[in-house]
């Protein structure tokens, strides 16, 4: 492949962040790589594992000659990030991100003084339970998707440069309006979550935890998550997410009433069905 982009900013080298970076190297897309964040250690890691070619500790001066910049932080302080880096920021430079709620960034960014930067929304839907950009590998996003969300204003040309790299590191490449992305999160990712961390918690209470064994482990790998992040995100996305724990509980509350009520036909047609949907799901990505 083409070299895509000459330099990319990255402000959060952690596990997405440093994916990219590793990935888009590997693949010839991007010459150089400038890193920023807080954490001058983990800085410094990025260095040593060949993530990135420099870092800063500024984030206006990381972003100086650069033709794209990702913004890797959460969907909160991303918005502060942005506002501080747009008088850094080169001519026609591509600002995108990679947090997991759109509405609201998305809106934000788009109320800004952005000038003749060209901003795109994104999200890959990919990641593990770790964080750090020691956790970060090439292959992260190989047969996983990534939502882009572009509004009317936004730079076709843009969305087109995105749209490839984003190919270009093995993503299948999904174009979503903003607030239906929040809603379809809601029901595959931030509710999960919800579900794993009161499970966990659940059996915690009880004393139960200490007989768990694999099938517990495996359902609630994700509670395993950074909670200061998923916190965020639930309050970033509560609208979609308090519907999507209306329809939980609801669904919830009709296999208690038929293990209640002892009927075995009705957990029968759910368990058939969830299965038959979920196994069908996993062919479909050549997962079975």
């Amino acid at each position: 492949m083409s070299v895509l982009f000459q330099q990319m900013t990255i402000i959060g080298v952690g596990l997405i962040g440093g994916s990219l970076a590793r990935a888009a190297r590997e693949k010839g897309l991007v010459s150089r790589f400038v890193g920023a964040g807080r954490s001058v250690q983990n800085l410094e890691k990025a260095i040593s594992l060949g993530v990135v070619d420099r870092f800063e500790t500024d984030h206006r001066e990381a972003v100086k000659g650069s033709d794209i910049v990702v913004v890797c932080t959460p969907v909160r302080s991303a918005v502060d990030v942005v506002r501080n880096i747009l008088p850094g920021m080169e001519s026609e430079a591509i600002l995108t991100d990679v947090g997991s709620v759109k509405g609201p960034f998305v809106r934000a960014v788009e109320s800004l003084n952005l000038g003749d930067v060209r901003f795109v929304g994104g999200h890959p839907i990919a990641g593990t339970e770790k964080s750090g950009v020691e956790a970060s590998f090439s292959a992260l996003y190989e047969d996983h998707r990534t939502i882009l969300t572009p509004t009317a204003s936004t730079s076709r040309q843009a969305l087109e440069k995105l749209h490839a790299l984003w190919e270009g590191v093995g993503a299948q490449v999904d174009i979503l309006d903003p607030e239906r992305h929040d809603r379809i999160l809601a029901d595959i990712s931030h509710l999960p979550h919800l579900v794993a961390y009161a499970l966990v918690n659940m059996a915690l209470e009880g004393g139960a935890v200490s007989y768990a064994a694999g099938g517990f482990r495996d359902f609630t790998r994700i509670a395993s998550s950074n909670p200061e992040m998923w916190r965020e995100i639930c309050l970033d996305n509560r609208e979609a997410l308090l519907a999507s724990l209306d329809a939980f509980v609801r669904t919830l509350a009709g296999l208690r009433r038929a293990v209640e009520e002892e009927d075995s036909e009705g957990m029968n047609r759910a368990f058939s069905s969830a299965k038959e949907g979920r196994d069908g799901w996993l062919r479909e990505r050549g997962w079975l």
